[in-house]
């Protein structure tokens, strides 16, 4: 009897010891098409999939708006090494809100016109950065245009409160820092610069066109040019 428990002991150490620790579960973020709202979002881990990341973009800053919201904002752009890819099309844009004072309802980001767009956020306990059983948006829309995502704090964000990781999947290769807002429960609006998507410099087909004939004009020219001293001198 004490062989086998101590063969038991044995089996089960070794399986403890070279077992791989369990990954941690990846929600998928959702599709938000131009015109559209999800609500509720998908909420947890985005990057326990194992695949390694870039951090392109770090960076907190400050804001205190008079007669407004008093706080900081830390912006985030990762690269994930298999993008492009089905699960990490591209840029991967991640805001969490910290606030000191006064409040904030919405939260509204431009530039995503161009680019498929798929949202969700990490406001459960092990969530990376400041975001971790942060406030969740109750929703996230998109205008008609695709151009504006906005992200909506059903329960108000207010003094001594921070929000979950807000995040925003994307197709975009490139970013840039537009202006965005914070509207608080009295309808104001406040500007602040955030990261955003920037479509890549590829000439449109009517721009490939035109640059085709001004080259074939600068090349006649050329031609013109080089066979007249021969003409004159025949």
């Amino acid at each position: 009897m004490k062989f086998r428990c101590l063969v038991a002991a044995v089996v089960a150490f070794q399986v403890s010891a070279f077992s791989v620790p369990a990954k941690a579960v990846v929600v998928a973020p959702e599709l938000l098409t131009p015109g559209a709202t999800v609500s509720s979002l998908p909420n947890g881990f985005s990057s326990g999939d194992g695949v390694p990341v870039t951090k392109l973009f770090d960076q907190t800053q400050f804001f205190a708006f008079t007669n407004g919201p008093v706080g900081s904002l830390r912006e985030r752009v990762l690269k994930f090494s298999d993008t492009p890819s089905v699960d990490h099309p591209g840029l991967y844009f991640d805001f969490e809100i910290k606030l000191t004072s006064g409040n904030i309802t919405q939260f509204i980001i431009p530039g995503y016109s161009t680019f498929d767009t798929f949202v969700k956020l990490c406001g459960i306990s092990g969530c990376g950065g400041s975001g971790a059983n942060g406030v969740a948006a109750t929703s996230v829309s998109r205008s008609l245009d695709g151009d504006q995502i906005t992200f909506v704090f059903g329960n108000t964000l207010i003094a001594g409160q921070h929000s979950a990781n807000l995040q925003i999947f994307t197709s975009a290769s490139l970013f840039e820092d537009p202006l965005a807002f914070f509207l608080d429960s009295n309808g104001n609006s406040f500007s602040i610069d955030v990261v955003a998507p920037l479509a890549s410099a590829v000439p449109e087909p009517s721009t490939w066109a035109m640059m085709i004939l001004g080259f074939a004009g600068v090349g006649f020219m050329a031609y013109r040019r080089k066979s007249k001293p021969a003409l004159m001198a025949a």
